[in-house]
């Protein structure tokens, strides 16, 4: 990647620096409310909110069965019962680190994390979204404030170079070589016949190099209350964003949905890194969407320890 695309565009910017402009606006917030995790408060039937350190698997057991794909908590990998292919991803994990799809035995004897997973039924459905909501305290209706679509990453063989160029040249792969390379060492320097195709990450995350565009123009009232419907399911639950896969758009507007997880106080409107939005666009984004974060916050009670969030934040620096 170009140095002048990795300044200018702000969806390759490194987390922390993205979100560096916000420190005097939660420090405000944190004045204002008196606690410098405040936001812990958004979803208080959730470890630290949803915030860091929390289970995605208590959230998964509060979901109506018709809504999620079969899944199972594995206190240690010995515990599967799961068929080939499935999801595997740790219970306490974020932004997609160890999210794999387990295709062989194989692939589970490689993959590095030992204990307290979830694995998910692999839901081969062509349509990826991720579902901001939010739901002040003091209203009986919640809303969808964005919908992100999610365009995998795709190799197309052209017969005139290889996936080892492709993989290296673009700008969505470049910090992931070494793991691509392994993946797929089997074809990795090999002229493959034109159009050929290889999905290179099934998993939709961005730092995964999945794209993200803005699809908030699919919010429906069928979807909304759907959605709502179900969060009202899940304890004390009032902000964050559902992953979900679905059969097509109309379908998505029409909540036939399946939820992969749910993220909480921790959740990104992706949307923002659709390519259309500059950045003051996107900081405009993120802040609506953390100003709705704290007036839930101000109404809801605090359920948690200050020492031990602050504790497991330090853990999680040092």
């Amino acid at each position: 990647m170009s140095p002048k695309r990795k300044l200018f565009e702000h969806e390759y910017w490194p987390y922390w620096l993205f979100y560096a402009p916000f420190v005097p606006y939660w420090i405000w917030n944190s004045v204002k409310s008196g606690s410098f995790s405040y936001f812990c408060k958004v979803n208080p039937g959730i470890k630290f909110g949803g915030f860091l350190d929390y289970s995605k698997f208590k959230i998964l057991q509060q979901i109506p069965d018709d809504f999620k794909p079969k899944t199972q908590f594995l206190k240690s990998k010995s515990d599967l019962t799961f068929d080939f292919p499935f999801v595997i991803k740790p219970d306490l994990g974020e932004r997609g680190r160890f999210v794999e799809v387990i295709k062989t035995i194989e692939d589970w004897e490689k993959y590095p994390i030992q204990n307290h997973l979830i694995a998910q039924e692999f839901v081969d459905l062509p349509f990826e979204f991720g579902i901001f909501y939010a739901k002040l305290p003091y209203e009986n209706q919640g809303q969808i404030l964005s919908i992100t679509g999610k365009e995998f990453l795709v190799y197309t063989a052209d017969g005139n170079s290889t996936l080892k160029a492709f993989v290296e040249n673009h700008p969505r792969t470049v910090s992931r070589i070494n793991y691509l390379k392994e993946k797929f060492k089997d074809v990795w320097e090999i002229m493959l016949p034109e159009r050929t195709e290889i999905l290179l990450e099934p998993i939709g995350n961005h730092n995964r190099g999945t794209r993200f565009h803005d699809t908030s123009n699919l919010i429906s009232k069928e979807l909304e209350n759907k959605i709502d419907e179900i969060a009202k399911g899940i304890d004390g639950f009032h902000y964050g964003r559902f992953d979900v896969k679905t059969h097509s758009e109309e379908d998505l507007k029409k909540g036939k949905i399946i939820i992969l997880e749910i993220n909480g106080a921790n959740s990104e409107p992706t949307h923002i890194y659709d390519s259309k939005f500059t950045l003051i666009q996107a900081y405009k984004e993120v802040k609506q969407h953390l100003d709705i974060q704290f007036e839930i916050s101000k109404k809801n009670p605090k359920t948690y320890s200050s020492f031990d969030f602050y504790k497991a934040v330090l853990k999680r620096i040092f």
